[in-house]
């Protein structure tokens, strides 16, 4: 292969990846949060977020959170709720039970959490449901305290948003 031949192939390959990387403009955020505390039943409760912490692009009203782009998104949620009751954590799109996790944590300290990694389609509703092995209260507790309590992250991993739209 000649120089000449090379360096056209070099620059093909970074137009290729700028291309790429034009597509992948990850952009969606949201942490959520409770003001006051949440009676969580053994039937399942679903939590209503009353405070934004901060967002970029991700809508939100009460319990309903829509998803602005069709990717894939890590949930992370922590609740302090003072028992030794064990948690497990369900999310909810459009309605339908999709994905459960146990809640890991400090049971001693009734302070648990869990991790979703989820595909969403553009203006999917989500929604998270907390089902307690006992009736228990979910505590408020600030931001970047320990532990912190109810807190919701949202990021967008993969998937595009249009910024045009801001």
């Amino acid at each position: 292969m000649s120089r000449s031949a090379m360096l056209n192939a070099v620059v093909q390959n970074q137009l290729k990846i700028a291309d790429i990387e034009s597509a992948e403009e990850v952009g969606a955020v949201l942490t959520l949060t409770r003001t006051a505390t949440q009676a969580i039943t053994t039937a399942g409760t679903t939590i209503v977020w009353e405070s934004e912490i901060r967002g970029y692009q991700i809508e939100w009203s009460g319990s309903d959170i829509t998803i602005p782009a069709t990717g894939w998104y890590h949930l992370s949620i922590a609740c302090t709720h003072g028992s030794l009751n064990d948690l497990l954590y369900r999310i909810n799109v459009n309605g339908a039970l999709v994905q459960i996790a146990p809640g890991i944590g400090d049971v001693n300290r009734g302070a648990s959490s869990a991790h979703f990694m989820r595909h969403f389609i553009e203006d999917d509703i989500v929604q998270i449901n907390v089902l307690p092995s006992a009736n228990v209260n979910i505590t408020v507790v600030a931001e970047n305290a320990q532990p912190e309590s109810p807190i919701l992250n949202i990021v967008q991993l993969s998937g595009e948003v249009d910024v045009d739209d801001v």
